[in-house]
């Protein structure tokens, strides 16, 4: 039997023939999934289209000049990707078992009743006299609170998802709801995600208008929730946008009515976020709670808690609290880092409140992408229960305002709230009110220095509400999931088309490479160097991209395009150098840090480099004067220790290498060092310590194995050999090891 998998995957196949002009193949490949459907009309239309493609190869081939060529060229793939789109619903309903096509059946059965099951107009609509209540002047709307009313948001919701391909009736529907004033937002915000899900179910050119639509509202929770419905829709159907000159043609008209490119990075920025927002939840419950909780047991002593009498004594913070935190530097950075990401619009709390997901209210698919809002009746409970230590109506209010909490969490918080024993609510009501005030500050400053605040948390929270909806939902299954894999929209000639700036494009790099993307920020990196190639820091940034990828030859050759007689050129003759010593090219590295050596003559990391290269080159008397000059400007430096014992081992100054490793002794030696001390102790005829150095070097250490042993070994016995160890002796003391340490 064939599986959703394969159905999704032939079709996006399918798609993919269209977009590369494979036409026959398409056709053949809709000709097998049209058998599988079982249903005769399909193959009518698709040898239509057969014949139609036929008929157009042979007036080409015999020369026939035809202007229309093209646009009848189009308007053939379009037909068979809209055929391609009923085929493939037909498959999913008869094969994949889904909630979504079990309401789809029971909408088409309820709508029969009518006596209409053919809607072509408002007026076939099952509910179009409870849509007149509301949409007729003539009448007094009923409360939003009326049931009648809520079930009657709810019908126009399911109908705006469910239908597959919208007629005059679905748009005169969204226009009566755009025009008509007595529906809120909060409704309105709805059916924006009724027509999202149901473009992302089954695509139609006519939702995408209707979105578009929604994006002109005046009110911002409304435009906003569809802007980011537009993006994702642009990104999903990105490869075949091009054949629809009327959407590309309203984007036009966007662009020029409103700042388009700020919005697009907005919300591009903020869909790229969610793919750090299982890590960020994994980061905070792992190793910022864990921290601050070790601080507990301290700032208690410091505040001597036990002699306090009444708690509410306490009226100023208390001064000692800053240093206790200063003893934790390394937390202090980690809360400070979270508070900026969460003000960048990280989304901070998704693990936390995945798990308060589980109230009825969230069985219901609508109720994942409803705005929150105090008149919500489905928070009649808590209002219940209103009581001299709890108020619910400022508690609501706040949370409502609250900025970085999506609509989601809000909901999860506020039902979970209605389970705590009184005297915990206080203490919440207390703690809420006083971050409240905190809070209102901090957006205050936010507003004034961006005027645009508003708009960027409508993206922020309508985003992390569908991340919640296409991961943690009931309803996740039935959906693709537009938040897998890379969200690389940046890179989609939708994006291209519309986004003049190439500053945006810029920031989105510099975002990547800010978070260590360096695969995603050297493609926008390298984009952007194609406009503007002699740019410098573009051509470090692309250069340090491909060192950290571990691609040395290219780091290098960017580097290397860089005029080394600028402010920059130290940094970049360092990186240079560290490429060349990755590659282990150490006669070039070392040529770097000499270059270096003449700006900057007596830096000791700059001379030790130059020694570490001089030591692999094995110009170990030129590797000592240089580690003697550290010795010299710096003479409490201990780690050129190791490398001078080394280099007068290797020369044969015997004396002088024990002296230097007798302190390296002194202090802290590794499994390397008990290895080349023995080197030393057989080279001088001492084979018992050399033994006694080698076994030590595996006794001591776990992460230093006998094979790690025998690998060193194998690596120095040239070196070895040069001392007057014979090479069958290497092999005979690397077996007698093996007996001893059994």
């Amino acid at each position: 039997m064939i599986t959703v998998k394969k159905i999704n995957s032939r079709y996006n196949q399918l798609s993919s023939y269209l977009h590369a002009r494979k036409i026959k193949d398409a056709l053949d490949l809709l000709k097998e999934l049209i058998s599988e459907a079982g249903f005769n009309d399909y193959f009518v239309q698709q040898e239509h289209l057969e014949s139609t493609y036929e008929q157009m190869l042979k007036y080409t081939l015999e020369g026939v000049h035809d202007p229309e060529r093209e646009r009848i060229y189009m308007k053939l793939q379009v037909s068979i990707l809209q055929l391609a789109d009923r085929v493939r619903a037909k498959l999913l309903k008869k094969h994949s078992g889904w909630l979504t096509l079990t309401l789809q059946e029971e909408l088409e059965k309820s709508q029969k009743l009518t006596g209409k099951g053919v809607i072509e107009s408002l007026d076939d609509l099952a509910f179009r006299t409870e849509l007149d209540d509301i949409i007729n002047e003539d009448k007094t709307s009923p409360s939003t609170t009326d049931l009648k009313r809520r079930e009657l948001i709810m019908e126009i919701f399911k109908h705006l998802w469910l239908t597959n391909e919208y007629g005059e009736a679905e748009n005169s529907l969204v226009r009566s709801l755009i025009t008509c004033n007595d529906f809120t937002w909060y409704e309105q915000a709805q059916q924006v995600s009724a027509i999202l899900l149901s473009a992302l179910r089954h695509f139609d050119e006519e939702k995408i208008h209707r979105i578009i639509d929604f994006t002109e509202i005046g009110d911002q929770q409304v435009s906003g929730r569809a802007l980011v419905g537009l993006v994702i829709l642009l990104y999903t159907y990105d490869s075949r946008l091009y054949l629809y000159p009327s959407v590309i043609s309203r984007l036009e008209l966007l662009k020029d009515s409103l700042d388009l490119d700020k919005i697009l990075e907005q919300i591009v920025l903020q869909l790229i976020r969610t793919e750090d927002t299982l890590a960020l939840g994994k980061k905070l419950h792992e190793d910022i709670i864990p921290e601050i909780s070790k601080l507990k047991p301290k700032l208690e002593d410091k505040l001597k808690m036990e002699d306090l009498k009444e708690e509410d004594e306490l009226g100023d913070k208390n001064p000692d609290w800053e240093s206790v935190f200063r003893e934790s530097d390394e937390l202090y950075k980690k809360v400070d880092e979270f508070m900026k990401l969460q003000m960048e619009g990280a989304d901070v709390y998704m693990t936390t409140f995945a798990r308060l997901k589980q109230f009825p209210f969230f069985n219901e698919l609508t109720n994942w992408l409803v705005p929150f809002y105090k008149e919500n009746p489905d928070l009649k409970e808590i209002y219940e229960q209103e009581s001299e230590t709890f108020n619910p109506g400022v508690f609501i209010s706040g949370l409502k305002k609250m900025p970085f909490l999506c609509n989601s969490d809000k909901y999860s918080f506020i039902f979970n709230v209605r389970f705590l024993p009184e005297e915990q609510k206080k203490m919440l009501t207390t703690a809420f009110t006083m971050e409240m005030e905190n809070l209102s500050e901090m957006v205050s400053d936010e507003e004034l220095m961006s005027p645009d605040f508003a708009r960027r948390i409508v993206f922020v929270q309508y985003i992390q509400d569908l991340y919640r909806f296409f991961k943690l939902s009931p309803f996740k299954n039935e959906f693709e999931d537009v938040f897998a894999g890379k969200l690389n929209i940046y890179e989609t000639w939708f994006f291209r088309k519309l986004v003049g700036d190439t500053g945006i494009f810029r920031n989105i790099a510099e975002y990547f490479f800010e978070k260590e993307y360096y695969e995603q920020a050297l493609d926008l990196f390298t984009m952007l160097l194609e406009k503007d190639p002699v740019n410098t820091e573009l051509t470090e940034k692309a250069g340090f991209c491909y060192q950290k990828m571990d691609e040395w030859d290219r780091a290098i050759a960017f580097y290397k395009k860089l005029d080394l007689a600028g402010g920059s050129a130290t940094w970049v003759l360092k990186n240079l150098g560290y490429c060349y010593r990755k590659k282990e090219a150490f006669g070039e590295a070392l040529e770097v840090y000499q270059k270096i050596a003449e700006e900057t003559p007596d830096d000791i990391k700059t001379e030790s480099l130059i020694g570490f290269c001089n030591l692999k080159l094995e110009n170990y008397e030129v590797a000592l004067k240089h580690y003697f000059k550290i010795e010299y400007l710096e003479p409490e430096n201990r780690n050129i220790i190791r490398p001078v014992a080394w280099c007068y081992f290797t020369t044969g100054e015997y004396q002088k290498s024990e002296k230097y490793y007798k302190k390296v002794f002194e202090q802290d030696p590794n499994y390397y060092d008990y290895v080349n001390y023995g080197h030393l102790n057989w080279a001088t005829g001492d084979r018992k310590r050399a033994i006694d150095h080698y076994r030590e070097s595996i006794h001591r250490f776990d992460n230093f194995s006998f094979p790690d042993f025998q690998k060193t070994m194998v690596d120095d016995t040239p070196l070895l050999v040069e001392q007057g160890i014979e090479k069958q002796e290497i092999s005979l003391m690397m077996d007698y090891l093996r007996y001893k340490l059994r």
